[in-house]
């Protein structure tokens, strides 16, 4: 004797409603630990002296206190502004200034800065 299986239409095998159940659950599922960063950053070595690393610093716990921040964000920005005041009102200064090297354009974004 043969037993007939009668099939139903949306009835599945087990494995069938397994898988099914382990998509539902993974949907659920929170990742964990922190959320990635809207700006990835591409990891760079930058040498500071003692009183640049202090400033950074400094310049740090002050911010974190309003938001969070990184210290390669402050940088990003320290960066982004000077790229601006070189752009905006000292490309003629600098291509103008008699002395090329780091004191001497210090010197002009500080002149910058304070006009």
């Amino acid at each position: 004797m043969t037993e007939k299986k009668v099939v139903r239409e949306g009835q599945g095998t087990f494995a069938q409603l397994y898988d099914v159940q382990e998509e539902l659950s993974r949907r659920t599922v929170k990742p964990l630990g922190r959320p990635p960063k809207k700006v990835q950053r591409k990891p760079t070595t930058v040498h500071l002296t003692k009183t640049e690393m202090r400033n950074l610093n400094k310049l740090h716990l002050l911010v974190s206190e309003q938001f969070t921040v990184n210290r390669s964000e402050l940088v990003g920005v320290a960066i982004d502004v000077l790229t601006l005041l070189v752009e905006g009102k000292g490309k003629n200064s600098i291509e103008s200034a008699q002395n090329r090297d780091i004191e001497a354009f210090r010197k002009i974004v500080s002149d910058f800065i304070k006009s």
